[in-house]
């Protein structure tokens, strides 16, 4: 009898401990279950939900006189990831970040140099106009010009003592600013008209960004180069491959009439030379059009979110706009989450502080 007991005491126990390691087993099973969709998606890019990333155009333009050191200094402070330049050849062939190829609208030109006009066509379109060009000037001769004291002027609201005096700078001034603070988002202007004047905007653009250290890898995911020209990505692309190349929309020339709408076959075209789009905004109508440019692997950067305000003469931020109720500010937050709500990749804003508020999710 002790022999059977016992024999039956050692059987009942293995049976417990085979009971408690399968139920060990399944417990590990489902854990591992659970946790599986995670995994996955920290594996899968596309089903991370990434911030959208903000671009301060030409630089927090709402508060500072375009394109200064002043205005790139406030959109890094604002929290931009990237900072645009656009660029202008001078006479002797540097670059210097200016949206206009003329210089009167934002600088002194006129008091400074009276007697310096010259007549350009620009565009190509067989009409030349009369004005103070880029090219026509030397660096050293752009650098006695004030190019603050305009936003002041027209601004009075935002108007800063620091602003006069402000200096039209270089792409060098500028990389040497901006550091590792920000990322460079550099325009190509104009790109046909310098080349038919002798300037390679794309060499004198790559040699700059080599010269800076942005040809490691590091460092290369930290420049975008946009441009309304096809041809001037596609020499891009030969010159500095490893650069991320844009196209804005619509194109400039002959192809804007058949770049204005977003189209598969528009897509699939600017997807075999460039890794985004920068469409102006009012060609982004839905979450469609944003989903015809990312069936094509394409980042998506719409411009300018400035709500109602002139990019010359501001309104207000928080002023009563007429027959309304909504402020400007509100206005531009209202659309920039419209345009997130489509899925855009980031966008261009004048008010990079305010591109910040839409993304702050209220409880």
């Amino acid at each position: 009898m002790l022999r059977l007991s016992f024999r039956a005491f050692s059987l009942s126990r293995l049976f417990i401990v085979s009971l408690m390691a399968l139920l060990c087993m399944s417990l590990l099973v489902a854990a591992q279950k659970r946790q599986k969709p995670n995994k996955s998606a920290s594996r899968n890019p596309e089903s991370v939900i990434k911030k959208p990333l903000l671009v301060a155009h030409r630089g927090a333009s709402g508060y500072a006189p375009e394109h200064t050191l002043a205005a790139y200094h406030l959109a890094i402070e604002q929290g931009a990831d990237f900072v645009e330049q656009d660029l202008q050849v001078t006479k002797d062939g540097h670059l210097v970040c200016l949206h206009d190829p003329e210089l009167s609208r934002t600088t002194n030109v006129k008091d400074i140099f009276p007697d310096r006009t010259t007549k350009r066509d620009v565009e190509g379109a067989g009409e030349m106009k009369p004005g103070y060009y880029v090219v026509d000037f030397t660096l050293e001769e752009i650098k006695r010009l004030d190019a603050g004291s305009w936003f002041n002027k027209y601004n009075p609201f935002s108007a800063n003592e620091k602003y006069i005096a402000q200096q039209v700078p270089t792409l060098e001034e500028t990389i040497q600013f901006v550091k590792n603070r920000a990322g460079l988002y550099i325009e190509m202007k104009h790109f046909g008209f310098y080349q038919k004047l002798g300037f390679d905007m794309t060499k004198l653009l790559a040699d700059m960004l080599k010269k800076h250290g942005y040809t490691a890898p590091k460092m290369v995911n930290r420049v975008f180069i946009q441009s309304f020209s096809k041809e001037s990505l596609l020499k891009m692309r030969e010159v500095a491959p490893q650069y991320a190349r844009v196209q804005l929309l619509p194109m400039e020339d002959r192809r804007r009439k058949d770049t204005e709408k977003v189209t598969e076959k528009l897509a699939k075209e600017i997807a075999e030379y460039a890794k985004g789009v920068g469409p102006a905004k009012k060609m982004i109508t839905s979450a469609a059009d944003v989903e015809i440019l990312h069936k094509e692997k394409l980042l998506i950067h719409p411009y300018t979110f400035r709500g109602t305000t002139n990019p010359i003469v501001r309104s207000e931020l928080d002023a009563p706009l007429p027959q309304s109720t909504q402020t400007s500010r509100e206005a531009i937050i209202e659309e920039i989450k419209t345009f997130l709500a489509y899925g855009i990749d980031g966008g261009f804003t004048d008010y990079p502080a305010v591109w910040k508020e839409a993304l702050v999710v209220k409880k």
